[in-house]
This record gives structure tokens, C-alpha cells and sequence, in this order.
């Protein structure tokens, strides 16, 4: 998959590289993300590196949390702006099937990112194939448990499609070991930090037996981390989680996070500009007849994942640093 990704950079690049018109009105593009956090400066610093790259003016925009009235706001106005086309991670992929809709009636083409909404008529997603990424961490979960145990999952939204991918990824890869016993409800936080804290603490207090925290959000492996911590079981209550900020690798170098899937959102934002870009230059249909698709006639780009562990976290910040993400 990394080499069709590859493949699929260099073909869009190259046809950019010929299509400059130095007189040509330059490209406008939005990238919408979901929430701020440093996931989404990461995806925002990839589409500012192949803005800079395809000479495209690019903007980007998350709501302060979750916010998806925000989100169709922001949609409205680049819509009302004619942009050259719209990258998008919805918070609720239903309610923007009729504003995405709407753009691409207008002729501005739409990509997914992060989070698909198939619905909306979307021409692609790119970004992590959630389903697998979900099995990858319950996989690395039974490893850690040695198959028996007891996990809480906590994640910050049950709307989105990206959480409920990986949720039954995990569940699906967890039903292998019937000896690993998952806590219902799932812990729903809404991506409130604080209230990711104290449902992981009222968890551990429910669970003295608890053996491990699944965190689906880029923030809750983190705030799984600081219950284990002042609850004192570090070692003793394991957390696999997603995403790779600064407070999850160090976090992993303490040993309070066994492990994390670290996702490859610059790919996200790069490859949506490029996508973008390419789109508007030669055109959409163009464009699209280079892309692979799926038995469905789908088209999606899996950007891939990455497991860390602290055996190979020195190597994966390397690999963050030539990205020119610094840790």
C-alpha cells in the first residue's frame, strides 16, 4: 500500500510540475479539520508544504472542538468564495451530505479526509483505513493481555465514522481471544479532555480489575494515561491508543502507553492539495481515471498507520523528522 501511495504522489506531482501557467488565476483551496489539537497541525502542515509546492493559496480550518454547525459554516463560506475544490473531515458525516452536495453541484469538487462520508458524493477519501487500524491496535492489545483480561474503550464521538470504524476493528480483533472481556458502555467524552479524565477515573473505580484502556481519539490515550497514573497502576493497567503527539511519545517513553497507532495525517493534507490542485488544472475526470479504485468502484487512499512502541520510538521520530514534522 505505501508504494501505491507513492506511486500515486508521483503521478500527481509530475502532472502539477507540467501544468504552472505563470498566468493562470492561482488556485483557491479549503482543508477542513475537525477539532484543534496537534493532530490537525500536522495534517495543516502537509497541506502547507505541497500549497507552497503546487504555488496553491490554501486554508485551513478547525473548530475549537467538535462543532459541526461550525463545520457547514465554514463549508458555506468557501462555497459563497467559488474555491478550486474542498478537502473535508466531518464531525457527522450525515449532516453535511446536502452542503457537500450542494458544492459539488457547483462544480467544486470534494475529498474526504481523516473521517469519510460516503454520502455526500464525495470523489475520494484519503487517510487511515479505520476498520484496519481498529483490528491492528485489539491485535497488539491481546499480545499485550496474553489474550485474558478486561479493556475500556474511550473515544470522543460515536457519530463519526472514523470512531466507529475503529471501535469494531478493535471489537472484531478482540473476539479472537474470548478470554478478553470489553466494559460496556463505551466512554463517551465528546472531546472534553476533563471529561475524558474523569470517565477513565470512574472507570478504574468501577473496575479495580481493569487490565487495559483502548483510547480511538488522538486525546484520550493521554487522559487514560493521567488516570492511570494518579490511580498508581502504571504497568498494571495497560493503554493502546491512537495517534502520535508529543504527550503520546513521551508518554511511551515513560511506559505508561504500551502502545499507539500512529497515523499518517501529513499525507493527509499534502495529498489533498495535490489531489485538489491536479482537479483543477486538468481536470476532475482526469484526474479521477488515474486513481485506483475498489471492488465497489470507490476510490480511497489508505495513507497507512504506523505501531509505536518504546522499542522502535526512536526510529518513528526519525521517520517524523524527515516528514518535517519535529519532535
Amino acid at each position: 500500500m505505501r508504494s501505491k501511495i507513492l506511486c500515486i504522489l508521483f503521478i500527481l506531482c509530475l502532472i502539477s510540475s507540467f501544468s504552472l501557467d505563470a498566468n493562470a488565476k492561482k488556485i483557491s483551496i479549503g482543508v477542513l479539520g475537525k477539532s484543534v489539537h496537534p493532530y490537525w497541525d500536522v495534517v495543516r502542515k502537509g497541506m502547507e508544504d505541497a500549497a507552497k509546492k503546487l504555488d496553491v493559496d490554501a486554508m485551513f480550518y478547525v473548530p475549537q472542538s467538535e462543532d459541526i454547525s461550525k463545520q457547514i459554516e465554514t463549508l458555506e463560506t468557501w462555497i459563497g468564495m467559488g474555491i478550486a475544490g474542498i478537502s473535508f473531515a466531518p464531525s457527522d458525516p450525515e449532516a453535511v451530505v446536502s452542503v457537500i452536495k450542494k458544492a459539488m453541484k457547483m462544480g467544486i469538487p470534494c475529498i474526504s479526509n481523516d473521517t469519510d462520508a460516503p454520502k455526500s458524493g464525495r470523489l475520494c477519501y484519503i487517510g487511515t483505513d479505520n476498520y484496519t487500524a481498529g483490528r491492528i491496535a485489539g491485535e497488539n492489545m491481546a499480545k499485550i493481555l496474553k489474550g485474558k483480561g478486561k479493556v475500556a474503550i474511550c473515544t470522543g464521538s460515536l457519530t463519526a465514522m472514523n470512531s466507529l470504524e475503529r471501535i469494531e476493528g478493535f471489537k472484531d480483533a478482540l473476539s479472537e481471544s474470548p478470554d478478553i472481556v470489553i466494559v460496556e458502555p463505551v466512554l463517551v467524552d465528546y472531546e472534553d479532555t476533563s471529561r475524558a479524565v474523569e470517565l477513565a477515573e470512574t472507570v478504574l473505580l468501577d473496575n479495580p480489575d481493569l487490565s487495559a484502556f483502548f483510547g480511538v481519539y488522538a486525546f484520550n490515550g493521554p487522559s487514560a494515561a493521567k488516570a492511570v497514573k494518579s490511580a498508581g497502576k502504571v504497568g498494571k493497567v495497560h493503554i493502546v491508543c491512537f495517534d502520535t503527539t508529543d504527550e503520546h511519545l513521551s508518554l511511551i517513553e515513560e511506559g505508561v502507553i504500551d502502545a499507539t497507532v500512529g497515523q499518517r495525517q501529513y499525507f493527509m493534507g499534502y495529498l489533498s492539495v495535490v489531489l485538489l490542485a491536479n482537479m483543477a488544472r486538468v481536470g476532475v475526470e482526469n484526474m479521477m481515471m488515474l486513481l485506483p479504485q475498489n471492488e465497489e468502484g470507490d476510490v480511497i487512499i489508505d495513507t497507512g498507520v504506523d505501531v509505536v512502541t518504546k522499542n522502535n520510538l526512536k526510529d518513528y521520530v526519525k521517520l517524523l523528522n524527515n516528514w518535517g514534522v519535529k519532535r
